[in-house]
């Protein structure tokens, strides 16, 4: 019994002492956010398309931050000046929006419904396996190219659950320049379109 007690004794069951804290001064602490903020600010720098802003030694300093810390944003993102297809379909002789699209809408359950995100490999399939595919350019407003477009092709949608079906045009459109968006009335001008004519 009485080695038992002397285990439980050493045991660190309580702290008798109240922990100690470090003090910095301010002066500490304002040199260590410079010394941290100075290289994040110039490798940011660094890797942005240029501008008016220019560090001193920036140019000198150019290889050696590339090498050190490359950036590789490319691979995450896409280019925002990118076109997008934009599918419709033809109903009673009125096209009718098909994208399923934002993913993160109401009627996408907020994004857990991804029926969303398989519309873009159904058209790309689309486009991939369409016989006698031909675009048709577009410079008016979406209305009318719709209105005096022809059908280009045939094609079999095997997708397991399509949402493209029968008289289908996929409009290729490009989005509106942030310079230029008081200008024009929507985010996106339309391109070129084609027309096809999709069994499910």
């Amino acid at each position: 019994m009485a080695r038992l007690k002397d285990w439980q004794d050493r045991l660190p069951l309580a702290v008798g002492e109240a922990l100690s804290f470090v003090r910095f001064t301010r002066r500490w602490v304002v040199l260590a956010a410079v010394a941290w903020l100075v290289p994040v600010l110039y490798v940011a720098q660094i890797h942005l398309p240029g501008n008016v802003l220019t560090f001193p030694g920036q140019t000198a300093m150019a290889p050696a931050v590339n090498r050190l810390a490359p950036q590789g944003w490319s691979f995450f993102t896409k280019s925002p000046r990118e076109s997008e297809l934009q599918p419709f379909a033809l109903r009673d002789s009125v096209w009718q929006d098909r994208l399923l699209a934002p993913h993160g809408a109401p009627h996408n359950a907020f994004g857990v419904n991804r029926r969303s995100r398989s519309q873009g490999i159904e058209m790309a399939l689309l486009l991939s396996k369409a016989r006698s595919l031909r675009w048709t350019a577009c410079d008016r407003d979406l209305e009318a190219c719709l209105a005096r477009a022809t059908r280009h092709g045939h094609v079999t949608n095997r997708t397991p659950e399509p949402t493209l079906c029968g008289t289908v045009a996929l409009v290729e459109q490009k989005p509106v320049p942030f310079a230029w968006r008081h200008l024009l009335p929507g985010t996106h001008t339309p391109d070129r379109l084609t027309v096809l004519d999709v069994t499910c």
